[in-house]
């Protein structure tokens, strides 16, 4: 049996799709997302998340962020829940490098942005990064007509301030959780990915339910 391309110590026992070539069972376990961008398809990248409990740890001041929230919230809020979860998705499907990571961090942006429009002094924190800046752009528009929305668009009443900066807090917090340590990490880009897949095989794109 070949040596693994990637240690040249080990025996190459699994194909890897993102390489395309055979490795190693180790360098496949230890560098995947890591060094190794694997196909959200590939079986071991499946098996393996099925079977780690490698969740990132939110930051404590998120979470002191979200425990006020009523248990009404997500009912509450569910029409602008859902449109963000799709957006991110639809953010997702037009650029193939965007990892949870980024999301994590442009909701952190749009958060931080918020709270200075709340203060009175804005500041746009838009990201230096074009893919994060990209995402960043269309969730912040996203809101805007949330929270400005036009005469006769069929909102009911628009969005306050304090509510996107606690939508935007909880949705970090669902991203987080729902995500690994591992810096290429997809595993709550593909969560959305398979939600969405089956509202649509429903026909109820508006009824995205957050993970």
């Amino acid at each position: 049996m070949p040596r693994c391309p990637l240690c040249s110590e080990r025996p190459a026992k699994r194909f890897c799709p993102a390489k395309n070539a055979r490795i190693c069972p180790v360098c496949c376990g230890s560098r995947r997302e890591v060094d190794i961008d694997c196909p959200s398809s590939c079986y071991f990248l499946q098996a393996g998340r099925a079977y780690e409990n490698d969740q990132r740890v939110p930051d404590p001041q998120l979470v002191a962020a979200v425990q006020h929230l009523d248990k009404d919230f997500i009912y509450r809020q569910s029409p602008i829940l859902n449109a963000v979860c799709l957006s991110i998705h639809e953010e997702h499907m037009d650029s193939r490098w965007l990892v949870d990571t980024d999301v994590i961090e442009v909701l952190k942006s749009l958060a931080a942005t918020m709270k200075t429009l709340s203060s009175g002094i804005y500041y746009d924190s838009l990201p230096e990064s074009g893919i994060r800046a990209s995402l960043y752009r269309r969730l912040k528009g996203l809101l805007d007509g949330f929270m400005h929305p036009e005469p006769h668009g069929g909102l009911h009443q628009p969005a306050k301030l304090s509510e996107a900066v606690d939508i935007l807090n909880f949705l970090t917090m669902a991203a987080t959780v729902n995500s690994n340590s591992r810096p290429r990490s997809r595993q709550y880009l593909d969560t959305l990915t398979e939600m969405a897949a089956s509202e649509a095989g429903h026909q109820q794109r508006s009824s995205l339910i957050v993970p």
